[in-house]
């Protein structure tokens, strides 16, 4: 029994996730993205990616410099941008953030959550064709973007990253377990009625990275970045020059 648990999750699913299509409405996309902010708030996300960025931006300033650009891929409603702007501001650093997603209803979402933030400029494009110069961002960031990706289309956005990348860019996404999938399944049917989160938090799971999944992304991108686990089931993929 045990053994035909664990080989489910022995290879990445490509089940769909409902966000990654057209069958939902406005409300119910926009009302899953406060359930993600609260994911990312409560269950990792953010302290998992600012316990490697504030400190990278810290020993910049060490040095002298005073005003970063940032980019986040796959905004939402760009939750985690906001939350490090507020960081910077208490720190009296300059800060210039374009956040980007392709979805209409996230952008919208990312524009109304960003009110009051003139450091963040919000873009609607495509990841997979984003319109930036080289080494145009000190630091370029994602967030549950990346297993929404086979890994033909991951690398080649890492790719990308690291050619946006100036000092470095971080992949924050889900390790992909029985456990994380089956907690997951009990905590969205107490803490949410949203549809697309009741189905689409499961499958993102599934649709999460093991190490091995991520030494064979690495070679497909022929691009070489750091690996780090955080609790609960997070990676942290560290790359630009900061790997080298």
């Amino acid at each position: 029994m045990t053994e035909h648990v664990f080989a489910k999750f022995s290879e990445r699913s490509d089940q769909p996730e409902i966000m990654d299509g057209t069958d939902y409405s406005a409300e119910e996309l926009i009302d899953s993205l406060a359930d993600i902010r609260r994911v990312n708030k409560y269950l990792g996300g953010l302290s998992a990616l600012t316990r490697h960025l504030f400190p990278m931006i810290e020993q910049l300033r060490a040095a002298g410099q005073q005003r970063f650009r940032l980019l986040d891929v796959g905004t939402g409603s760009a939750d985690i941008p906001a939350a490090i702007v507020d960081w910077a501001r208490s720190r009296g650093l300059e800060m210039e953030f374009v956040v980007l997603d392709l979805n209409e209803f996230a952008v919208r979402a990312a524009k109304e959550q960003t009110t009051g933030y003139a450091e963040i400029k919000v873009v609607q494009a495509d990841a997979m064709q984003m319109p930036f110069a080289d080494q145009s961002f000190d630091f370029v960031l994602t967030t549950l973007f990346m297993h929404h990706l086979k890994t033909p289309q991951a690398a080649r956005v890492i790719l990308d990253f690291a050619r946006v990348a100036k000092v470095a860019f971080i992949i924050n996404d889900l390790r992909r377990h029985p456990v994380a999938y089956y907690a997951i399944k009990v905590l969205t049917r107490i803490f949410t009625r949203n549809r697309l989160v009741r189905h689409d938090a499961a499958v993102s799971v599934l649709r999460g990275f093991t190490e091995s999944d991520l030494t064979e992304l690495s070679q497909v991108a022929c691009t070489p970045f750091r690996v780090f686990r955080h609790f609960p089931y997070r990676f942290i993929l560290i790359g630009g020059a900061s790997a080298q």
